[in-house]
């Protein structure tokens, strides 16, 4: 089994290039869930939803404890080294030092706030033991499997090689290799880039070269390509924190807010401070506010509102700018309702796909069945 697992590689992105992939003849439209890779790996890897997994987006709101813990002391340095890049490395590396191993960035979170909130992914989750749940790596453990994974830590094109060289050389049951160039080349050109044609090419490309290679050798393959999310071209901006600054309330003062790149995020300090936000943005254009029944639906209500008691979400293709993540516009961005039709993700594969697998939160079972078969015949 070979499964290259591609961030962002959207359905609707796959089908705009018709060529694409054509030793994959069984196709599935996959929805996804709202939010970013944060929750939608976890969902993917363990086979259920945000509320049970308990991962949505990359940072929430500290506990009782924090990585980030004494981080507010920064607040003391002048403003010109809290926003300088060295500083920023610096934080990075205290945090991998305190024990995360897990992916994160600082992006342009102000050194200063990041104390009122943490990393929910601290584990590696591409590993057995890594994610809060039960998950397909703990499960090819106790399958006893051999197999090997490749993930953001390993340059995409290195990565590429050595999974093919195992197809080659190598006798492992399952190879999985993840990489997210494609995602970064979608944010810096849209889905029309030539970049975008050209790592599309390369994917085909390799995708050849593998089945060939387990070809040339005689050993069956079955081939998977998955994604987590799709992606949304981006229209225009909204600068929500601009409509913020005009309110007589202060963030850490009054409420705690997390400006991600598509939805601003709210935790209360103050009686009457919810009102008067909620309505200064109601009355922006470009989004609007979460109901309780919508993050139910998506399964993304949690009861201790640690990834927000507010979220008011921008409309697809309507990015923050700036953002905690940002303050330069993209050519696309995902996070959107995951209802968008460009924000839903691919299955493609070799072998036959059940009519049931149609979510992300499906694809953990599909390949659980596909492993059952695999031992089947090595048996």
């Amino acid at each position: 089994m070979v499964v290259l697992f591609v961030d962002a590689l959207g359905w609707r992105l796959c089908e705009a290039h018709p060529g694409f992939a054509p030793g994959l003849q069984h196709r599935r439209a996959v929805a996804t869930i709202l939010g970013f890779s944060s929750g939608a790996l976890p969902t993917a890897f363990t086979g259920r939803m945000p509320e049970e997994h308990g991962r949505f987006l990359m940072y929430r709101r500290a506990g009782h404890t924090s990585v980030f813990a004494g981080f507010e002391r920064l607040a003391w340095l002048p403003k010109r080294l809290q926003r300088s890049w060295r500083l920023s490395r610096l934080l990075t590396r205290l945090v991998e030092q305190r024990g995360v191993r897990g992916y994160f960035n600082l992006y342009d979170i102000p050194p200063a706030r990041l104390a009122a909130f943490d990393l929910p992914e601290q584990d590696d989750i591409f590993r057995p033991g890594g994610l809060p749940v039960d998950s397909i790596w703990d499960s090819l453990e106790r399958r006893g499997l051999a197999w090997q994974g490749w993930n953001w830590r390993t340059r995409e094109r290195d990565a590429l090689a050595a999974l093919l060289e195992r197809v080659r050389m190598g006798n492992e049951d399952m190879l999985f290799l993840y990489t997210a160039e494609l995602d970064a080349t979608l944010h810096h050109e849209g889905s029309k880039g030539v970049g975008v044609q050209s790592k599309l090419d390369d994917y085909n490309a390799w995708l050849a070269s593998v089945q060939q290679a387990a070809g040339e050798r005689g050993r069956p393959l079955w081939l998977y390509l998955c994604s987590d999310h799709g992606m949304v071209d981006v229209t225009r901006t909204s600068d929500v924190r601009a409509v913020l600054a005009r309110l007589p309330e202060r963030d850490g003062r009054d409420y705690d807010v997390f400006l991600d790149s598509t939805m601003a995020r709210f935790w209360w300090r103050r009686d009457g401070v919810r009102e008067r936000v909620r309505s200064a943005l109601g009355q922006a254009q470009g989004g609007h506010w979460l109901r309780p029944e919508e993050l139910s639906a998506a399964q993304c209500a949690f009861a201790d509102h640690a990834y927000g008691e507010d979220l008011f979400l921008l409309d697809p293709g309507v990015l923050m700018v700036p953002s905690y993540m940002g303050s330069r516009p993209l050519a696309a961005m995902h996070g959107y309702d995951a209802s968008h039709p460009d924000m839903v993700a691919l299955l493609a594969s070799n072998r036959p796909i059940p009519v049931g697998v149609s979510h992300l939160h499906h694809l953990r079972g599909f390949l659980e069945h596909e492993l059952d078969a695999l031992q089947a015949v090595v048996a």
